[in-house]
């Protein structure tokens, strides 16, 4: 039997595999998706995704503040371009398996998957 965080980390990347699938353009839906992944996973302030390039663009700013909720100086802002080869790989490889991460996949398969969808033997909430 799985636990929570397994199962947590299974739904994420059923997850990824469907937006991979779409078409950004015909459902912007999953691209936010896509873009709040990597805002996390890299910590940054504005991401964009260009799949014909194969490039993400990454968008930072010097760090002002060292909580959690983290503020971004903007005049200092940086640009890191990043290749990649296959999108759903590379957004996979962004899975942790902290406990803060845990729970920011939580909130994102509820506001981003069907909720119906993310049910097992215990289903999976926004809040733990």
């Amino acid at each position: 039997m799985m636990n929570q965080n397994q199962l947590v980390q299974d739904e994420m990347r059923k997850l990824i595999k469907r937006s991979c699938e779409s078409d950004q353009f015909l459902n912007p839906h999953y691209y936010s998706f896509q873009k709040s992944l990597l805002k996390f996973f890299f910590n940054c302030a504005a991401v964009t995704i260009d799949p014909s390039e194969g490039q993400l663009s990454l968008y930072r700013g010097d760090i002002l503040d060292q909580s959690p909720g983290k503020m971004y100086d903007l005049n200092e802002a940086s640009t890191i371009k990043i290749s990649f080869e296959n999108l759903e790989e590379t957004l996979k490889g962004c899975l942790e398996s902290s406990e803060r991460a845990t729970r920011f996949y939580r909130s994102m398969l509820f506001h981003y998957n069907n909720v119906g969808d993310v049910t097992s033997d215990s289903e999976i909430t926004a809040y733990a």
